[in-house]
């Protein structure tokens, strides 16, 4: 159970909430650098929460949505390998037929230089992300714009632009082809941008990441011992924080 109220101090909102038992399951390193916990966590906790880095938190996604599957009309392969560009590899996320996806999308990763790459061409002009995008795909599949579907008349076709790379995601489109783009670079609740160098082969789901800390349960894909940093980690943390709260809460009721 929970309550909260608010109060207004020195023109802040401030929101207190009450409650039994609270689940944090943001990123460790982003859950101490920007909460202050009273009192504070135990010193070994918080030097592995701050030791472990965001799975991917330098890294980014972009999903290009077409009418057609071009690449499967011309027997061309999903994944492809882009050893020149800002996106360094492209798979096909939804085919767009027999329930797979509304539309055929080919989605890629960036990794962080390509992030600032992309990053510069968005401090120019946005609709610039698009033209580089389907340039890129362009020439990694060796096609014009006619064998991916685009007409003379959608090619020139106004670009709209909404959202943001930081945060909810910006998606460019010309109204045919949609372009989805998100930085987790940038994104605040990701990359605790303290400026450390990533190293994957930390130890990711340690005890100390796990620890409780009464009434404080730490989920997380990076919690995970197994398969974190991907969703079937973060079900396991979920799973795993959930009956810590479960069993918790059955005790506090003995009280």
């Amino acid at each position: 159970s929970s309550s909260s109220s608010s109060n207004n101090n020195n023109n802040d909102d401030v929101c207190i909430i009450k409650c039994q038992a609270v689940i944090l399951a943001a990123p460790p390193k982003v859950l101490a650098k920007t909460i202050t916990f009273l009192p504070s966590l135990p010193k070994q906790k918080i030097e592995s929460m701050i030791a472990t880095p965001t799975w991917m938190e330098e890294y980014g996604k972009v999903a290009v949505s077409f009418t057609t599957n071009w690449w499967r009309q011309q027997q061309m392969s999903g994944i492809s390998i882009d050893q020149v560009g800002a996106v360094a590899t492209w798979w096909e996320a939804c085919s767009g037929s027999e329930g797979d996806g509304n539309l055929p999308t080919l989605a890629g990763f960036f990794t962080g230089q390509g992030a600032t790459e992309l990053s510069n061409i968005l401090d120019d002009d946005s609709c610039c992300l698009f033209e580089y995008i389907i340039e890129s795909l362009k020439r990694v599949y060796g096609v014009d714009e006619h064998a991916m579907g685009i007409q003379e008349n959608a090619a020139n076709a106004e670009i709209k632009v909404k959202g943001t790379s930081e945060q909810d995601g910006l998606i460019v489109t010309n109204g045919i082809i949609a372009i989805s783009y998100k930085s987790w670079k940038e994104d605040d609740l990701t990359n605790a941008k303290d400026g450390t160098v990533v190293d994957f082969a930390c130890d990711y789901g340690d005890r100390d990441l796990q620890s409780i800390v009464e009434p404080l349960f730490f989920a997380g894909t990076e919690t995970a011992a197994g398969a974190h940093g991907h969703m079937e980690g973060a079900v396991v943390a979920a799973e795993r924080a959930a009956t810590e709260v479960i069993e918790y809460l059955r005790n506090c009721k003995k009280l």
